[in-house]
Parts: C-alpha cells; structure tokens; sequence
C-alpha cells in the first residue's frame, strides 16, 4: 500500500512561508508566485469598502507584502499567513484614512462600506471603525478577532470558529453582538 500522499497547495504553501522566513530567497520568490492572487483577491476586498482610498490593489499587496516580510515571528499555517496579511492592509488603509483626516492636511474623505445590523450599503468613516474596532479589542479580543476573520479576511463563520478555538454558535453569537455593537457606536446621534 502506497502512503505517499502528493502534497496540497495549502502544505507546499505552508512549507515556503517557513522557509520564507528562515531567508530562503528562492522560497520567498515561489511563495509571492503561489499567494499573490489569493492576496490581490483580499486586497480589491479591502478596497472594495473603500471609496477613494488612494491605492491600487497591487500597491496595497505590494506594501503588506514588504511589512509581512519584516515580521519577526513565523506563520503557523496559509490561514494564518493570509489572516495577517489581511490585518496588515487594514491597518495600511487606516494609517492612510487617519493621514486624510489629520487637521494639518485636508484630503478627501475616506469611506467604507460594511455590512453591520442593516444589510443595505452604509458608508462610514474609516478612522471612526478604526477606533470602533481598537476600542473593541480591548474590550473582547476573541469578540474584535471573529469579527476581522469574517469581515475582514474573509472567512466563513465556521472557518473563522476553527482559527478561534471555539464552536460555531458562540462565533455567531459574537459576530451578532459585534455588529449591534458597532452599528451603536458608529450611528450618529
């Protein structure tokens, strides 16, 4: 009976990011092959919430990629590797929406558009989710991780529980209070 089983993409991919960082350039050139378009996908994502956020989606890989580059500690698999790779654009469009609406320089406005309580389109400032979404972490970090994994990088709901640790009906129930919580916190009184 052969036991040799072919690799799968997510193994080979999970193999090159440890040799990525351990400094195998040859690894680093094969993985940008087999990642960029899963990446240039989460990017156009990230962008699509964003009006007019002065990036393509290619500068937007292009940039997480050097900032992922620079991380000290490893990946532990492809789900954690695109994960991050999708937090680290999201703090590079909050970086740029909070250098739009700094007082000294006047740019243009920075939306996002988020599925929250209504599933109608709802433009919202950036900065303000930013701060929503820090002051959410401090509050419940499993709570602000469930809600970046689903709306931010992507996953499903059960996916998502997996990467937790922990069932789907308590990510669900996290996702629900997430989106009343911010939905609260965002609406103008």
């Amino acid at each position: 009976m052969n036991t040799d089983v072919p690799p799968t993409p997510e193994d080979s991919i999970t193999r090159l990011l440890a040799r990525w960082q351990e400094g195998d350039a040859p690894a680093s050139d094969a993985l940008a092959r087999q990642v960029y378009d899963e990446l240039h996908r989460i990017a156009v994502r990230n962008l699509s919430r964003n009006a007019d956020g002065g990036l393509q989606a290619t500068e937007l890989v292009n940039e997480a990629w050097m900032r992922l580059s620079s991380r000290q500690n490893g990946f532990a698999s492809r789900a954690h590797f695109y994960a991050l790779a999708s937090l680290q654009m999201r703090h590079l469009l909050v970086d740029l929406a909070r250098m739009h609406d700094s007082g000294k320089r006047r740019g243009e406005m920075v939306t996002l558009t988020m599925r929250l309580v209504d599933p109608g389109v709802q433009p919202v400032d950036l900065a303000g989710i930013a701060e929503a979404f820090d002051e959410l972490m401090r509050m419940d970090v499993r709570k602000a991780r469930a809600f970046a994994l689903t709306e931010l990088v992507g996953m499903t709901v059960a996916e998502a529980a997996q990467a937790l640790g922990v069932s789907v009906p308590t990510t669900e129930r996290d996702l629900r209070f997430v989106r009343v919580w911010l939905a609260a916190r965002l609406t103008p009184c």
